[in-house]
């Protein structure tokens, strides 16, 4: 399929989203009922099986609720019931039980993004979908946006939405900036299957300058990431073999030896530098930032699926007329970036804690850390969570 030709359209609402992960397909599918017409292009030629385990938590979960889509992924989802930080060796610190949450609210999926994102493309329907497309050029021309693409054809649009994460091609375009600060640490993502860990318990575990997670999923398969304080781009760690992933975490306990034993090769590594993307302004003109390239952060509060959904519902409801487009996004920009940034710091907060390379700073953290009341940790995650959620 190939983007609509240059035309004066007058209703309804002409978009093109960029970008076909989680933040792209929810705000079509949430737009196709509200009669838009609607093109979403993606780079990739084909939908492609990538990326590990995410995290939904309650705030995604209960919008999947109420938008009538949480059926479509209830086959593939595993429940947590507690997340538990722990030293490396696997002594608690703290546990943060979610019953309380998944009776009055909603509850807390793991599941792969693959199945996520193959359940969101299905629920799709009038959309435009061009595979193998990218953007080449983006100008916004006041009462329109032109906008050409890798199959040399140019076509208008009332709205232009970057969901086109991290590196966005859109952010680049309309703010001549990258925005991206590394974090000073990178993370290794791994699957395996057949490791019998706790079912309803995510667990991470802190080491000194490394980290080590358990994210059980469905199927007997367990998410596994392993963070480590790093230089950027560093090729030996893009590249590490087996042996020396296994050295570097050869100090941490329970059921980690098992975990890194199941690897079969080092090609089942996913390797990222860990950024944060800061920006003032999500918008410009009738250009709109949504997801990673709008506030990309941090994994620590396994939120980026969540903030995600729940920029595509917030954009979704403040869209209206395209004569007020812009108005528009000046309500999603007040609605969002509080939120969002709020988030963000929170995440880069735990990072930093979880990330200490002093030894003695790190008994002093797990001595302070295991003595704060549980509950104090569960009130400010409600209190991110679950209070300053609003529509």
């Amino acid at each position: 399929m190939s983007p609509s030709p240059v035309h004066q359209s007058q209703s309804p609402l002409k978009l093109l989203v960029v970008g076909g992960g989680i933040a792209g397909i929810m705000l079509a599918i949430l737009l196709e009922r509200k009669g838009y017409n609607i093109t979403l292009v993606e780079q990739s030629k084909q939908w492609k099986p990538i990326g590990g385990g995410i995290t939904l938590t309650l705030n995604g979960v209960r919008i999947l609720q109420e938008t009538g889509l949480l059926s479509a992924i209830e086959p593939y989802v595993n429940e947590i019931r507690n997340i538990n930080i722990t030293n490396q060796q696997g002594k608690r610190l703290s546990s943060f039980n979610l019953d309380e949450y998944a009776v009055s609210y909603a509850g807390t999926l793991t599941l792969l993004r693959h199945d996520l994102h193959n359940a969101l493309v299905g629920r799709l329907s009038s959309t435009n979908v061009c595979l193998g497309t990218s953007c080449t050029a983006i100008t916004d021309e006041g009462d329109k946006v032109r906008v050409s693409f890798t199959n040399h054809q140019t076509c208008d649009y009332d709205l232009v939405v970057g969901a086109d994460g991290i590196n966005s091609f859109v952010r680049r375009s309309i703010f001549c900036t990258t925005s991206n600060k590394y974090s000073g640490y990178a993370s290794w993502r791994f699957i395996v299957t057949g490791v019998a860990v706790p079912q309803n318990t995510l667990t991470e575990m802190w080491g000194v300058g490394k980290r080590f997670g358990i994210v059980p999923l469905s199927g007997n398969k367990v998410h596994c990431f392993a963070s480590l304080n790093t230089l950027e781009n560093s090729a030996a760690n893009s590249n590490i073999s087996i042996n020396d992933f296994k050295a570097l975490f050869a100090g941490f306990g329970g059921y980690v030896p098992k975990l890194i034993d199941a690897l079969e090769d080092n090609s089942k590594l996913m390797y990222n530098d860990l950024e944060d993307v800061y920006l003032e302004k999500y918008h410009k003109g009738r250009i709109v930032l949504i997801g990673d390239a709008a506030h990309g952060m941090t994994p620590n509060m396994t939120q980026g699926a969540s903030m995600a959904i729940e920029d595509a519902v917030v954009l979704a409801a403040k869209l209206t007329d395209k004569s007020v487009v812009e108005r528009s996004l000046e309500r999603f920009q007040a609605a969002r970036s509080s939120r969002t940034r709020s988030v963000q710091k929170k995440s880069n907060l735990l990072g930093k804690i979880g990330q200490l390379n002093n030894p003695h700073l790190c008994r002093l953290r797990n001595y302070c850390w295991q003595r704060i009341p549980d509950r104090w940790i569960q009130n400010d995650l409600k209190n991110l969570l679950v209070h300053n959620l609003s529509f």
